[in-house]
């Protein structure tokens, strides 16, 4: 994913697109949504963030999810190790 946006699983209220930006920029959370709720008020630009918060609750990945991807799901076990011979 580009530029490391990604939703959270924890932490969220509604779908976690803000608790996954707080995260990012490691911002308080807290002040993430009430600075989220103050901009919502305002016309336009409250329409366009909201649409914006939309868009990416669709889009974004969840951050387990495609760590658990990358990753995988946990350790491996030594039979499943590949075997290093000299």
């Amino acid at each position: 994913m580009p530029f490391g946006f990604y939703k959270q699983r924890h932490n969220k209220l509604v779908s976690g697109v803000l608790a996954g930006l707080a995260s990012r920029f490691h911002w308080e959370l807290s002040l993430t949504r009430i600075i989220f709720a103050i901009i919502c008020l305002f016309g336009r630009i409250g329409l366009l963030a909201i649409a914006a918060y939309i868009l990416a609750a669709v889009l974004l990945p969840f951050k387990e999810d495609v760590y658990a991807e990358r990753y995988g799901t946990g350790p491996r076990k030594i039979k499943d190790a590949e075997k290093i011979y000299k």
